[in-house]
């Protein structure tokens, strides 16, 4: 009976899951019979359906820290709301490369395109520095609970990004050395990552502020 009652607060998180599973599988049709937009359905293109959904995701992950925040009476979730704040403004405005351009101007560098993204990558470890650096401080202090949950989201947290970034990177990389075939499938698996991955941790937070909530 505890684990029917425990299932009730990770529905949101099979509700996320299956939207994901809806726009990567209207990606694949649209790849080979297009829609009369096609850029609606393309889960890699901004102002898509997919791009809409991930913003609305990170803005739910905020509520969701606040009300846990509040529930649990413990400022150092705030920290988190922090990072939260920042993923979803990167988003939307892409603030690392403009950052990296800054970089690239102000350091000087000539070597074009490449030199560029070793400044975007520079600029994306750079913020994320900041802006995890008192999630750390936080976690030193945190009480067993706030740590045990720190911990799931730090994991969640590096799935996301690996599928953002490493994936991103081999993406690119396909674009360039191999034909669009492979290109379309690390695609799929980068820009489907970051769309799971991200529900699983909006669907966590959910499940612990609901939690909280019935307490």
């Amino acid at each position: 009976m505890k684990k029917l009652h425990n299932i009730k607060y990770f529905i949101p998180l099979f509700i996320l899951l299956a939207i994901d599973i809806v726009l990567i599988v209207l990606n694949a049709i649209n790849i080979y019979h297009p829609f009369p937009n096609p850029k609606l359905y393309a889960i890699e293109v901004d102002d898509s359906y997919a791009e809409d959904f991930q913003n609305f995701k990170w803005i739910i992950m905020i509520i969701a820290l606040a009300m846990i925040a509040v529930f649990r009476k413990e400022k150092k979730y705030f920290a988190w709301i922090l990072v939260f704040l920042f993923l979803f403004l990167e988003d939307v405005f892409r603030i690392h490369q403009s950052l990296g351009l800054f970089f690239y101007d102000a350091f000087g560098m000539t070597s074009g395109r490449r030199g560029g993204k070793i400044m975007e990558l520079f600029s994306a470890a750079f913020l994320g520095f900041i802006f995890m650096a008192p999630v750390f401080e936080a976690y030193k202090k945190g009480d067993p609970i706030f740590r045990k949950q720190s911990k799931a989201i730090f994991i969640l947290l590096a799935l996301f990004l690996f599928c953002a970034i490493v994936l991103d990177q081999v993406h690119r990389l396909a674009m360039i050395q191999y034909n669009w075939k492979y290109s379309v499938i690390l695609g799929t698996l980068e820009d489907g990552g970051e769309l799971i991955t991200e529900s699983l941790l909006t669907g966590y937070l959910l499940s612990i502020a609901l939690k909280q909530k019935t307490d």
